[in-house]
């Protein structure tokens, strides 16, 4: 018969690809469970190889190959053979790892030891869903490249990357599990296709370096470089807060005393200090608000509001936002008329903030209540006395 594909199913091979179809004839049953195997003839209607229905465009964002990164024609000859082309560039002197890019990033190259935050798809030969994603888990990788957390083809892939760069991988069992695999999950000898995505990083090795110098030396760091070293730690501090508030704290903590160890030569470098100052000790503030360290947290905002009050460094947004936080750190301790007063300071530096004004609007009835709650205690406790009379 003209146009007809065949094929042999094997109960022993379970990376055959399954889906249902349509036989010209029937199959012999005995030799199929016996272990022999069995030929059968597919009706053209339904092709082996659409593999359409599974495309995830969450996962991919071009249509170059198919979602698993497989030829749809190639997948008897070798799960990746048919994209290897689109790899270009060889990562590794033996050419076990060779990358495709997607989207080009932006400044340096990411170094070893970096910061790194990810988002990653993982495929393995033969599977056409991910055996990892962060994607379908909607959360990202954190990690410092060459610690140790991940498979090697991971920490290789990344270090040839820029911060917004996409691109994929295919790297050799050498760099990934080994010979042996993660049966049932990872195949035994299998190479993986690597879909990732740097969200952003940053240059731990300036900090690692800054930690290891005596103390004497530290004194000698020029006003530039105390600078940048805050600046990786206030960058390292936003980038955890949402996850880990109580990192972020230490980053924060760790950049400002960097600069309170700094002595400036002359005012210019005096204001240049306290201008990274304020930065840091509003996210400090932050901070310390989210770990219930109130007293610490209106510490750092009142200094901020300190320097904000000098005239080369005036700004009423972060003024008022400096009154601002030390007004939520009082409304947690329920000390209302601290609040309001540092709420009124907010509102005249930021009249038109509608957050700040909304919480002024807030703040005016939960003190109602609580008069109108003080009253009726004290009435009810005039009756008291009354009838005891």
């Amino acid at each position: 018969m003209e146009n007809q594909e065949t094929a042999t199913y094997n109960p022993n091979n379970d990376q055959f690809y399954k889906q249902e179809v349509r036989l010209e004839e029937g199959i012999d049953v005995d030799n199929l469970f016996s272990g022999k195997g069995t030929t059968f003839t597919v009706k053209q209607e339904t092709p082996l190889n659409d593999f359409n229905d599974f495309k995830k465009p969450e996962l991919w964002d071009t249509n170059e190959i198919s979602p698993i990164g497989i030829d749809p024609n190639a997948h008897k000859d070798g799960a990746f053979k048919g994209i290897e082309h689109l790899f270009t560039e060889k990562l590794t002197d033996d050419g076990f790892i060779i990358k495709q890019m997607l989207k080009p990033g932006s400044g340096a190259i990411i170094p070893s030891r970096a910061w790194v935050r990810i988002h990653y798809s993982i495929y393995a030969e033969g599977h056409d869903e991910p055996i990892d994603s962060t994607r379908l888990r909607s959360r990202t990788h954190d990690f410092i490249v060459g610690d140790g957390v991940n498979i090697p083809a991971v920490d290789i892939s990344v270090n040839s990357m820029k911060k917004g760069e996409k691109a994929r991988f295919l790297a050799e069992c050498l760099y990934c599990y080994g010979d042996m695999g993660v049966p049932p999950r990872i195949p035994k000898k299998a190479r993986l296709l690597l879909d990732i995505e740097v969200v952003t990083y940053y240059d731990d090795n300036k900090l690692n370096e800054y930690d290891a110098m005596p103390m004497d030396d530290r004194r000698d760091i020029p006003l530039d470089g105390v600078l940048k070293l805050a600046a990786i730690c206030r960058q390292k501090g936003n980038e955890t807060f949402k996850k880990n508030s109580r990192q972020a704290y230490n980053s924060y903590l760790k950049g400002y005393r960097i600069l309170d160890s700094h002595s400036p030569s002359d005012e210019d470098e005096e204001w240049k200090l306290q201008e990274e100052k304020i930065r840091i000790s509003l996210n400090l503030a932050q901070a310390c608000l989210e770990q219930g360290k109130t007293f610490d947290c209106r510490r750092y905002a009142g200094e901020a509001a300190k320097y904000l009050l000098n005239e080369n460094l005036k700004n009423p947004t972060k003024l008022a936002k400096a009154h601002y936080t030390i007004y939520k750190s009082y409304t947690k301790e329920q000390k209302l008329g601290d609040a309001k007063r540092e709420l009124e300071i907010a509102v005249k530096h930021a009249p038109h903030d509608k957050t700040i004004r909304e919480a002024f609007v807030k703040l005016e009835k939960a003190q109602a209540r609580e008069n109108e709650l003080e009253r009726g205690a004290m009435s009810h406790m005039g009756e008291q006395m009354g009838w005891r009379g």
